[in-house]
């Protein structure tokens, strides 16, 4: 993933997630789930923390939770979330995923997410089995990957379009209607881009603001072969029924012995 891309979204990524989803975390029933599964305690990394949403919930969720980003500015926002919620900052680091070997010991996490479509910023396999060789470097035998991406498959299909949020969220006196514009290209292996815009209503007056991200597809069959490419076992695809999106699990075997 680039910083340059997240840099002057960290301001407004906030808007995209309901007061729901900022005090829970994610909205996907599979991130859920793997939450839930954990137990009280377990060593955490959320390995593309951005705003700090999911970071936030699992610490109350009663983890040990370490955040990383690529964007130093999605890393401040993160930091200042969970100083919010009375948490300390220190394990908020700005690193890509191919470095995070270097700032970990081996074997330290029971458990890696890595949420919000984060991995289609791979630009292409070489780059997401080096992201996954490096998780499961970091990862306790037996530990789990949790990542969850839009269905690029139905996304390509779809082609390109607007979306609009149907709720309006209004904090401090302040309306944002959340609006995304796809610009899916012909040849699927080329790079999609999403620009999500949020608008701003004040009164008589809307802001337009626009932030467009890249992002590089790929197929379930590739996604389940990278992963296991990397030396995951276990790999699942979960999809959500009538939606776009779906959550993917993997662990690092654990040694066989004799």
């Amino acid at each position: 993933m680039t910083e340059d891309q997240y840099r002057s979204l960290a301001t407004d990524y906030h808007w995209y997630f309901d007061d729901v989803a900022l005090f829970l975390g994610s909205d996907t029933p599979g991130v859920r789930a793997a939450m839930s599964s954990l137990e009280l305690g377990a060593c955490v990394l959320d390995a593309a923390c951005g705003i700090g949403v999911d970071a936030t919930a699992l610490v109350r969720r009663g983890f040990n939770v370490t955040a990383s980003d690529a964007s130093t500015e999605m890393v401040a926002v993160t930091r200042h979330r969970l100083e919010a919620a009375g948490v300390d900052r220190s394990d908020v680091i700005t690193s890509t995923w191919a470095d995070l070997p270097t700032k970990f010991e081996p074997e330290r996490f029971d458990a890696i997410f890595c949420t919000g479509n984060s991995i289609a910023h791979a630009p292409d396999a070489e780059a997401a089995i080096d992201a996954f060789k490096a998780f499961r470097s970091i990862l306790t035998p037996g530990g789990i990957l949790v990542l969850d991406t839009h269905d690029w498959e139905l996304v390509h299909e779809m082609g390109s379009r607007v979306e609009i949020e149907p709720d309006i969220v209004e904090r401090n006196g302040t309306r944002c209607v959340r609006t995304y514009s796809w610009h899916v290209p012909e040849a699927f292996g080329d790079p999609h881009l999403l620009e999500i815009a949020p608008i701003f209503i004040d009164g008589n007056h809307a802001t337009l603001r626009s932030y467009p991200v890249t992002m590089w597809p790929f197929t379930r069959a590739e996604l389940n072969q990278r992963l296991r490419t990397a030396g995951f076992t276990s790999v699942a695809l979960d999809a959500i029924p009538g939606d776009e999106r779906y959550t993917a699990t993997a662990r690092r075997p654990k040694p066989k012995h004799p």
